[in-house]
């Protein structure tokens, strides 16, 4: 009897949203450990940098979507570029540029980015933000649609991309990402943002996924029929900030 009431109980609780779940007595949220790891890890040129935050804000004045990554996932962005001595990005999804401000700090001087951005509007505060945080290198924003620019684009002069960040529409997730596997360096690293959905890749009976599921479903079908031969991938759940991704 306690045995399935407890099995019950945790049916109910996995049913629930990451942040409203069942805990014990006052344990924190993701979200409270977030802003904690925020309080503690920024580094003052990097998530504390205040040009960041006003370029947030600049974002917020012009109703562009809350939708930027967040601080902690900025500096992971760095850490990676850093590691492997990174020196060409491209980014498909600028928004108003807060992950690209990220991504320019930490290049070389001689480095190159690259951000395919489809918003005029965004593009638009998005170079005023770069002004703002005075980066260098400076990003190269291309404006139209992400796939069309990303076909177009021919390989930097200097060599393959390192490393490309795809935080971009996901019904057309599988195609990004087959594109941009022409312009990434052997040993070259794509991230791919937002690819959990609040658990909403898995499959169920009751499925009635939306076009973004959907199209991460294509690229994970992809990637498991390709069966290593030309990608060797992992996924990585976050909770925090921005709830489950």
């Amino acid at each position: 009897m306690s045995s399935v009431s407890r099995n019950q109980d945790k049916i109910k609780d996995d049913a629930l949203p990451v942040e409203t779940r069942e805990k014990a007595p006052n344990a924190p949220t993701p979200s409270e450990v977030d802003d904690y790891l925020c309080s503690k890890l920024l580094h003052p040129n990097y998530g504390k940098d205040l040009n960041f935050k006003k370029g947030i804000e600049r974002a917020n004045e012009n109703n562009i979507p809350k939708i930027q990554i967040s601080p902690l996932q900025g500096q992971f962005l760095s850490i990676l570029i850093k590691s492997i001595n990174a020196e060409r990005v491209l980014e498909i999804g600028t928004l108003a540029g807060y992950s690209t401000s990220f991504i320019s700090r930490a290049l070389p001087s001689n480095g190159q980015i690259d951000t395919l951005e489809k918003s005029e509007l965004h593009s638009k505060i998005a170079k005023e933000n770069f002004l703002e945080s005075d980066l260098f290198p400076f990003p190269n924003l291309h404006l139209g649609l992400g796939l069309n620019l990303l076909k177009k684009l021919n390989l930097p002069e200097e060599g393959p991309y390192d490393l490309i960040f795809i935080d971009a529409n996901k019904d057309q997730i599988k195609d990004y990402f087959i594109e941009s596997l022409r312009l990434l360096r052997k040993g070259g690293i794509i991230i791919v943002d937002n690819a959990i959905r609040r658990g909403k890749i898995l499959p169920s009976s009751k499925d009635d996924p939306t076009i973004d599921v959907e199209g991460l479903r294509d690229l994970y079908d992809w990637i498991e029929n390709d069966n290593g031969k030309t990608v060797l991938t992992s996924g990585i759940q976050t909770v925090g900030e921005k709830s489950w991704e």
